[in-house]
């Protein structure tokens, strides 16, 4: 059989089994190999040019023709069923895994390089989320919880280092919940009673002695407590104070008056009267009668070196008795600290 053969024009079939030149048939406007797997569409050195195909055309891939790729006319080209387009091994693909399902598979990494990336619908993320190499380990929980997505649930008792998120300054931080008191002033962190102890007669500037800090009865003290010596009193912090000062007199007679003041210095050397209180006995029934008088005074303690408090107290009667306890208050002074100055 001649090597190569030149055909211009062929008009008819010789048989029914078409015209069979070196293998290749031609027959019934097609054209294939004369046995399946039997022969190449060019070489490896002699490549056709362009491939031209109708629309709607297909093109079938394998034995049973398993695997089609379709043009859609006007749309582009289809891949049939749940096929695979692979890329390097089957590990690598893309696939239109259901009617409704688009799958990207990879070994390893899914790379997406663009200015932009633009996902609508709902993203579901299985496995790890990392934002600028740093893993992200919130849950879904948690998230929900920082978009106030989730109801408010049960309480719990804050610790000073339990975490606060703040935008600080444009960065999003976890700060300790001390932080928060720390700005927030804190609130009435201390608070502390004393009292008289020993009952006298007469007049006190100030009240210099037989004074003792409460400790009876379930006492309790917030924080750290005053100090005094000799009737003058040392805050234990800086800050604004709330100072009460509650005296009880009695008589067997009558009195004008009974004072008590609250005298505060901001040198801790002169003082001066912060607070006045008066009221008055009159004797009832010839007995002994009592009166008792309050003060309160709210003190800007910016320094506990030089703001101190002592108490006085006067009669205008000097026989006048101001009573006190070991046991329970009867005269006696109470310091709240409200907040920062």
């Amino acid at each position: 059989m001649a090597s190569e053969i030149k055909v211009d024009t062929i008009s008819e079939k010789t048989s029914a089994n078409g015209v069979s030149i070196d293998s290749v048939v031609h027959k019934d406007s097609a054209v294939y190999p004369s046995t399946a797997d039997g022969g190449a569409l060019g070489s490896a050195s002699n490549e056709w040019s362009d491939l031209f195909l109708a629309d709607s055309s297909v093109i079938k891939f394998g034995a049973d023709q398993d695997t089609t790729l379709t043009h859609t006319d006007g749309t582009g080209l289809t891949l049939n069923s749940t096929n695979k387009l692979c890329f390097n091994d089957a590990s690598q693909f893309v696939q239109g895994s259901s009617a409704t399902v688009l799958s990207l598979g990879a070994t390893d990494e899914i790379d997406l390089t663009a200015t932009a990336i633009d996902i609508n619908g709902t993203c579901d993320i299985s496995g790890t989320f990392s934002l600028g190499g740093t893993n992200m380990t919130a849950t879904a929980t948690e998230l929900n919880l920082l978009d106030g997505g989730t109801s408010v649930g049960s309480s719990i008792t804050l610790a000073d280092a339990d975490g606060f998120i703040v935008n600080d300054g444009g960065t999003m931080k976890t700060i300790p919940a001390s932080d928060i008191s720390t700005y927030a002033g804190g609130g009435i962190t201390a608070a502390s009673q004393w009292r008289l102890t020993t009952t006298f007669t007469g007049d006190a500037t100030p009240i210099a002695s037989n004074l003792e800090e409460a400790d009876t009865d379930g006492y309790g003290t917030l924080g750290s407590s005053m100090t005094q010596s000799s009737g003058i009193f040392t805050f234990p912090s800086t800050g604004y104070w709330l100072i009460e000062f509650r005296a009880e007199f009695y008589y067997n007679g009558d009195s004008r008056y009974t004072q008590i003041y609250i005298q505060t210095t901001t040198d801790n050397s002169s003082y001066d009267t912060a607070a006045l209180s008066t009221d008055s006995i009159t004797q009832a029934e010839t007995n002994e009668t009592s009166a008792h008088t309050l003060a309160s005074f709210l003190f800007d303690v910016t320094s506990t070196s030089t703001h101190k408090v002592r108490f006085s107290l006067a009669q205008s009667d000097d026989s006048g008795t101001v009573n006190g306890n070991t046991s329970q208050n009867t005269t006696s002074m109470t310091f709240i600290r409200l907040g920062d100055t």
